[in-house]
């Protein structure tokens, strides 16, 4: 079964982000609702595989994003990365990373996803297949490149109607993205 490389969130003491049930608990390896981002990656036909670090700092150099590459590397049936809040940060350094060092291995992604993570870099577009292209084409330099293909999903936080029912008034919406995204969250339409 191929795989999907989970990424988490930040890490927050206690108060900080609420867990399945709203409760704010302490998250020292990077908050994610862990079994809903699991549970995706199978309905995709992946095995979720989380990445035991934390979502900051975001850069192409931090404790994530290094251990994300090494399992990438590691393990060919990689095809695939979910990134939670700072690990959607970190899954764009690891793109760019992988788009300027290994453009080759960038050829068996299939799914990126990305969720709470806003525009801080210009939203979906610099996940999809298109942005890395032009820069793995010239690094590759390969006259027979095959353009990039892979499927983005890419969503901010959920509106609050989204929530599962029966969480404290008041709950923050953002850590109920994989939550959202596994009961079939809809892609926002162009007007």
């Amino acid at each position: 079964m191929p795989k999907m490389l989970i990424l988490r969130g930040n890490a927050g003491g206690a108060g900080n982000y609420p867990d399945e049930q709203g409760n704010k608990i302490a998250w020292p390896n990077g908050a994610l609702h862990e079994k809903a981002a699991k549970d995706y990656a199978r309905l995709r036909g992946y095995e979720g595989v989380v990445v035991n670090a934390p979502g900051q700092p975001q850069s192409q150099h931090s404790r994530q994003a290094t251990a994300a590459l090494q399992a990438f590397h590691e393990d060919e049936s990689v095809e695939a990365f979910y990134g939670f809040s700072g690990g959607g940060y970190n899954l764009k350094h690891i793109l760019d990373y992988l788009a300027q060092h290994e453009p080759q291995s960038l050829q068996r992604i299939k799914l990126i996803v990305v969720l709470g993570s806003p525009n801080k870099y210009g939203g979906k577009t610099i996940y999809m297949p298109a942005h890395f292209n032009g820069t793995a084409r010239a690094k590759a330099k390969d006259k027979n490149w095959t353009p990039l293909d892979w499927e983005v999903v890419f969503r901010e936080n959920p509106d609050p109607s989204q929530l599962p029912k029966g969480l404290p008034r008041g709950t923050p919406t953002h850590m109920f993205g994989p939550d959202v995204l596994l009961a079939g969250w809809p892609e926002k339409k162009p007007r």
